[in-house]
């Protein structure tokens, strides 16, 4: 546990390719997540790839990697363990999905509000902490 921790505060970061995934175990927290066992290939810059094994806890409602999937990770280049580092990715971190489908949504809209409409959508956005104060000000640049 401590390693962990130490790993993900202190750790390297890289890419790292999922190759298997298997359930490590049956429901835990009244059926709320369950443990899985990841097999890593870890592409640190500058150093040969290397495998890993890693065991993780998702909660059932959240998307986990799958195989094939290229996720970050942090490392300890001493040991060689790994641990995910999702924050920030849209397709495992809920926050940023959010972020991620409300521009999405705004640059599908094609113009069709007005700038006012826009900004105060924005506004909103920014004050409830879907988009970050710098995501608000390349935005709303973007509106001329």
């Amino acid at each position: 546990m401590f390693d962990r921790r130490r790993i993900r505060k202190h750790g390297l970061t890289a890419q790292a390719l999922v190759l298997s995934v298997r359930e490590a175990s049956a429901f835990g927290g009244n059926g709320s997540w369950q443990k899985y066992d990841f097999t890593l290939e870890v592409r640190p810059d500058g150093r040969e790839p290397f495998r890993v094994e890693v065991r993780e806890r998702f909660y059932l409602i959240e998307r986990k990697p799958g195989e094939a999937d290229l996720v970050g990770v942090k490392y300890d280049p001493g040991t060689l363990k790994a641990g995910f580092d999702l924050a920030g990715d849209p397709r495992f971190d809920l926050e940023a999905m959010q972020r991620r489908t409300a521009q999405l949504k705004w640059a599908a809209s094609g113009g069709a509000e007005d700038r006012a409409q826009v900004l105060a959508r924005l506004v909103g956005l920014r004050d409830a902490g879907v988009i970050s104060e710098e995501e608000f000000a390349a935005l709303s640049a973007r509106l001329g």
